[in-house]
């Protein structure tokens, strides 16, 4: 089973983190945990598009992922600290990574009670409409005494919390899988009435495949995809390993222009606007992210009667292509021999400068990060 574990506090020494790790060893046969840091993420502030904060973006990306969570809560003046807040404030603005999300609340204080007022104020913000992640009822771990019941290899030196920390685990974990078997079964329900076959096969005009090989055929591509259906909101994305652009399953359905800064908004739905109305059919954009070479191109998609389907995003590491061109694969040098990507054909100047998919790429030659949000 894979948990992500938070440390609820941006405090250098904790023993709430200490906690944690100390759960990730102690139960690293029974589960995977992944013990996350909020110290990095920026304060709350409504007026930052949440999916350009890639941090956000990330810690999310790991709760979908996840098969439950886990947070580790201090005491701060009979509640949550300021930076957990935050943090939460984030995971259910615009995005929702926590909703149904089994969570299993721990904590950790210096005093007897151990954290137990700020649990249940977590507890209730756990519950509430925008956040409904599954907290698990009557279930808490709550260690006091911390200074004392950690040895100085920072293991749980007290068996009868040891005790109560298995039985508060096992039953999370049991908790988890009914949850799971619960979804399984709706799955099904919602199957017989929405058939999906697996197995089923699409006979095309050059072919045939099942549905396990074209998932597995776009997995496997060396470059990534992205789609826009023709109402201007992210449809899909293949789900490539190591992609340069960093897609959520938070992202799909959402409109475009709630996926992008304000400033590249206009640009943006300028491509789809001109892919929708027939003056253009691709646009290409070149830029460098943490020192490689990154092609990408957008293509309209249309149907046999030319009626607009969407935009399709093509996205690929280009440095080996680079390589073999300088030490002459195609039978010369690059400089004398070979094509670059300006023959290309682009119907608009500007589009060369167009904020998309890379939206916060300048083209500069910069070196960018690529794992800002903006589809397109």
């Amino acid at each position: 089973m894979k948990l992500v574990a938070i440390v609820g506090t941006n405090a250098a020494f904790s023993y709430n983190r200490i906690l944690l790790h100390y759960m990730q060893q102690h139960f690293e046969k029974t589960a995977k945990i992944e013990v996350c840091e909020i110290s990095e993420l920026p304060p709350f502030c409504e007026d930052l598009p949440v999916r350009e904060e890639s941090k956000i973006m990330e810690l999310a990306h790991k709760i979908v992922k996840a098969d439950g969570v886990v947070f580790a809560c201090p005491e701060y003046d009979h509640s949550i600290p300021a930076p957990l807040k935050s943090a939460i404030e984030w995971l259910s603005y615009e995005i929702d990574p926590l909703k149904q999300k089994p969570v299993l609340i721990v904590g950790a204080s210096y005093g007897p009670q151990g954290s137990s007022r700020a649990q249940q104020h977590l507890r209730q913000i756990l519950a509430s409409p925008d956040v409904n992640a599954n907290v698990l009822p009557g279930n808490e771990f709550l260690l006091g005494n911390v200074a004392q019941v950690f040895d100085k290899e920072r293991q749980l030196g007290d068996q009868q919390a040891i005790k109560q920390l298995d039985s508060c685990f096992n039953e999370f974990l049991s908790y988890v899988r009914v949850l799971q078997a619960d979804a399984r079964e709706d799955k099904k329900i919602n199957s017989e009435i929405n058939p999906f076959f697996s197995d089923a096969t699409v006979q095309f005009a050059t072919g045939k495949l099942k549905l396990l090989e074209i998932q597995q055929l776009f997995s496997t591509l060396p470059f990534e995809l992205d789609f826009i259906d023709a109402d201007d909101k992210f449809a899909w994305f293949s789900d490539k390993p190591q992609r340069e652009h960093k897609r959520s399953i938070a992202d799909l359905n959402e409109p475009v222009k709630d996926c992008h800064p304000p400033k590249a908004v206009p640009a943006v739905l300028k491509i789809l606007s001109d892919f929708r109305s027939g003056v253009n059919d691709r646009v290409e954009r070149c830029f460098i992210a943490q020192g490689h070479q990154i092609y990408t191109q957008y293509l309209a998609v249309r149907d046999t009667g030319n009626k607009y389907l969407g935009t399709l995003e093509i996205t690929g590491n280009v440095d080996h292509l680079k390589n073999l061109l300088e030490t002459g694969a195609f039978g010369g040098k690059a400089e004398a021999d070979v094509e670059t990507s300006q023959n290309y054909e682009v119907k608009e100047k500007n589009n060369a400068d167009v904020v998309t998919g890379a939206s916060q790429h300048e083209g500069n030659g910069k070196d960018t990060s690529p794992g800002s949000k903006e589809i397109l």
